[in-house]
């Protein structure tokens, strides 16, 4: 997820490089969105990584000495209630706000930076217009 972030973040840099627009904001714009939606949307696989990697450990451990303690070195999982790691979605508050606030809005973000940096909205503006314009003449 890393990779792909960071390529689209790329990407979107050399489009906005090459624009001639006037203003910082209107020619870089969609890559401070990009960097936004690449935090956001990097924070849950982020917590997964850790949650798993503490998971292991404690997990061999308590098999070797017969312990209930389901924290993993201290950390509890702030995802999944119960540590049941089977579910879609999380179940927890604080996993659901991670998902909705991070996931989701880093994706609208990374959709909305990627259209502004390619103009996406004005070609299909413009393609929309040629479209009605021949469809008005044959009739």
């Amino acid at each position: 997820m890393l990779a792909l972030m960071t390529n689209i973040l790329q990407f979107a840099w050399w489009k906005c490089k090459a624009k001639k627009v006037e203003g910082h904001w209107n020619k870089y714009g969609p890559c401070y969105l990009l960097i936004i939606a690449t935090i956001l949307v990097l924070i849950q696989p982020t917590c997964m990584l850790v949650i798993g990697s503490y998971g292991d450990d404690d997990d061999y451990y308590n098999d070797q000495t017969n312990s209930t303690d389901t924290k993993h070195h201290g950390m509890e999982n702030f995802f999944f209630q119960g540590d049941d790691t089977n579910y879609i979605v999380p179940n927890t508050t604080i996993g659901i706000m991670i998902q909705v606030f991070g996931t989701y809005v880093g994706f609208i973000f990374m959709f909305t930076g990627v259209v502004w940096s390619t103009n996406l909205h004005i070609k299909i503006a413009r393609k929309w217009r040629q479209l009605r314009g021949t469809q008005t003449l044959t009739q």
